[in-house]
């Protein structure tokens, strides 16, 4: 398989990753009474940083820094400025400026990395 396709298949298990883990936190912090947004980020950055590593031919590591790097400025782009949502859970809360969503998709690529780093520990990878 040609190195074009390779790259192309893993750019396109790295969105797939995205859109899946994204809605799946978004359901499940809905479900559970939460602000969705916080947690779909805090699902999807992991995700993509994970699937980045898993998918790429080579160059593992650098592929997947690049995917955090760039959905960390997705993020910064997509959720600054964010409001709290208008709810009971929230109160007096409600459209009051918060970083929290933005923070928690940070900490949630951290993780990611964090995965990344124990994965190439392991032996026989690079």
């Amino acid at each position: 398989m040609s190195a074009l396709i390779q790259w192309s298949l893993a750019v396109l298990a790295v969105l797939g990753a995205f859109f899946f883990a994204g809605i799946t936190g978004s359901l499940a912090t809905d479900m559970l009474g939460f602000w969705h947004i916080p947690g779909a980020g805090f699902l999807a950055a992991p995700a993509v940083v994970v699937t980045a590593y898993l998918a790429a031919p080579r160059r593992k590591a650098l592929f997947s820094c690049g995917a955090f790097t760039v959905g960390a400025i997705a993020a910064w782009l997509l959720l600054e400025p964010s409001s709290y949502p208008e709810s009971q859970r929230y109160g007096d809360l409600a459209y009051q400026p918060t970083h929290l969503p933005v923070v928690a998709t940070y900490i949630g690529g951290i993780i990611g990395l964090a995965i990344v780093g124990i994965l190439r520990l392991r032996p026989g990878t690079k």
